[in-house]
């Protein structure tokens, strides 16, 4: 322990007088000195949340309250953020801040739940009231190609997870892999995970990925509670691109599951899901090619068989000549009298308009009685009595003959 100077100068009869900075430094350092490191149990109340790059907030029981700091180069390193109403356990060492008024607080390196049922209560809150709002609805969810172009993936680049799912989908199906680098625990997860969506969501459509993917291995609810976030859970939700939740191990439920296109164990097992096995697609198209060959040889056999079939039942040659030769002199006689037929009525008909024709022709009026003058000089026909003048050389025709007549005075 550090020397105690105040002490030693209070027990001094001649109480000397100290300045500000003298005495917050020495108070300072009896705290620091007595509690470099402690764990405070309480309830969290009047947590900033993303007002100042440090988070502060105060630790309270049934009588006292102490407050709390986190310091921003500590935020991301913790496993859970602190939440008002929380019962939790802050670890850290305690220290006085004296700028703007005399207290002490505890500088905060880590935080745990004091008791799970905290954060399954919250969790359970939060999922009862996005699934009222209708986000887990089957209606919502989108198809994940059966080939991809391109994996987006959202994941933290160090550590196995990242590995074993590109050495997956490699030896699976190589398809064309693109990495957001992302911390997958605490506050900083949240927001990097959103980013992420956004970020593969706004690309160009000829780069854009078809699918994506977050991914981390297992932890504890505290390590995986940045996934029960609703920011988290609306951004995937908003997602035009089919996302595929693979956060830790069964039995672990986060929120995003719910949300999420397809809900898979593990990342492996969404690296296998997420494209087919090469191997597999040769097995199945040479399967349906063999299936196709057997298809078109029995059709193929099923229709020479038919021939030889139909081949059989035909007659021998000369049998068939001799039916053929006699079913055309049939239709050769049947063509003949039906084309006597076809002309004699033809012919009687022709006749019978013939006959009509003549009953109205000048020949048959002569016949009735009648004649035609022409004048000879002329050759005209006189239609009148006018026409005719002394001496006029005539021409008469009857049905039978013509004479020829000089006229007289009239």
């Amino acid at each position: 322990m550090a020397d105690n100077k105040l002490i030693d100068k209070l027990d001094n009869d001649n109480i000397p007088v100290f300045s500000v900075s003298e005495i917050t430094s020495e108070i300072t350092g009896l705290l620091e000195a007595k509690y470099s490191y402690v764990k405070i149990k309480g309830e969290i109340s009047g947590e900033t949340g993303n007002k100042y790059p440090e988070i502060y907030f105060t630790l309270k029981d049934e009588e006292n309250v102490i407050s709390a700091i986190i310091k921003r180069n500590k935020i991301s390193h913790l496993k859970f953020l602190p939440e008002d109403g929380l019962e939790v356990i802050c670890s850290g060492k305690i220290t006085a801040y004296t700028k703007r008024d005399s207290k002490f607080q505890i500088d905060v390196d880590s935080i745990s739940v004091q008791g799970e049922g905290q954060l399954l209560k919250i969790k359970e809150e939060l999922r009862k009231k996005l699934e009222i709002e209708g986000l887990f609805d089957t209606k919502y969810k989108k198809d994940i190609p059966f080939i991809p172009n391109k994996i987006g993936i959202i994941t933290s680049p160090s550590g196995s997870v990242i590995k074993d799912m590109q050495r997956i989908i490699f030896e699976r199906f190589s398809v064309p892999i693109e990495l957001y680098k992302a911390t997958v625990q605490g506050k900083k997860a949240v927001k990097d995970i959103i980013e992420g969506i956004k970020y593969f969501n706004n690309q160009p459509t000829n780069l854009k990925a078809d699918v994506l993917i977050i991914a981390r291995g297992g932890g504890s609810i505290e390590d995986l509670w940045c996934f029960n976030n609703e920011g988290l859970v609306r951004s995937v939700f908003n997602s035009k691109i089919p996302i595929i939740s693979a956060i830790g191990h069964e039995p672990d439920i986060n929120i995003i599951d719910y949300v999420a296109d397809i809900s898979l164990a593990t990342p492996s097992h969404a690296a296998k899901i997420v494209v087919p096995e090469r191997k597999e697609l040769l097995l199945r198209v040479k399967n349906i090619f063999k299936s196709f060959e057997n298809n078109y040889s029995n059709f193929f056999l099923s229709k020479i068989k038919n021939l030889d079939y139909c081949f059989s039942k035909l007659q021998k040659p000369d049998a068939l000549y001799n039916f053929k030769t006699d079913s055309f002199f049939k239709l050769k006689v049947r063509f003949v009298n039906s084309e006597k037929n076809f002309f004699s009525l033809l012919n009687d008909k022709l006749k019978n308009i013939v006959g009509k024709l003549d009953i109205g022709s000048h020949q048959n009026t002569l016949k009735r009685g009648y004649a035609y003058i022409k004048n000879l000089k002329n050759n005209l026909f006189i239609k009148s009595v006018k026409d005719v003048k002394d001496k006029t050389n005539l021409k008469i025709t009857f049905h039978d003959g013509s004479i020829e007549a000089i006229s007289k005075k009239k």
